[in-house]
């Protein structure tokens, strides 16, 4: 993944890759379509997703489930308060990002 920078000038963290043969949308990025095959696809920023789930893990991290467009899931820690199911929330890559409630997605890794 390449980080992007939002319009606002601030970082984002999902970038979204979406088929160019059958408009199938995935993270993270994948080699080969799986519903089509194809192996071409084009990156769309997400700045915003919607909060379908969320869990405090025992050492009071809070992680998400979180929708963005093209119904793509991913899992990101919540950084700068709480969130609830159903709220719409930016998404980061900066881990100290504590401007506003966010969910954070790594780059790289699996670091929460």
């Amino acid at each position: 993944m390449r980080k992007f920078d939002s319009p606002g000038g601030g970082p984002v963290s999902a970038i979204i890759q979406t088929c160019t043969n059958c408009s199938a949308s995935y993270f993270p990025a994948r080699l080969i379509c799986r519903h089509c095959h194809g192996t071409e696809f084009a990156d769309d920023k997400a700045d915003t997703g919607v909060v379908e789930t969320t869990t405090r893990l025992s050492n009071g991290l809070q992680i998400a489930t979180i929708t963005c467009p093209g119904d793509v899931y991913l899992i990101a820690r919540i950084i700068g308060g709480t969130a609830d199911a159903g709220d719409r929330i930016r998404l980061t890559n900066d881990p100290n990002d504590d401007t506003a409630v966010a969910a954070f997605v790594p780059l790289h890794g699996t670091e929460l």
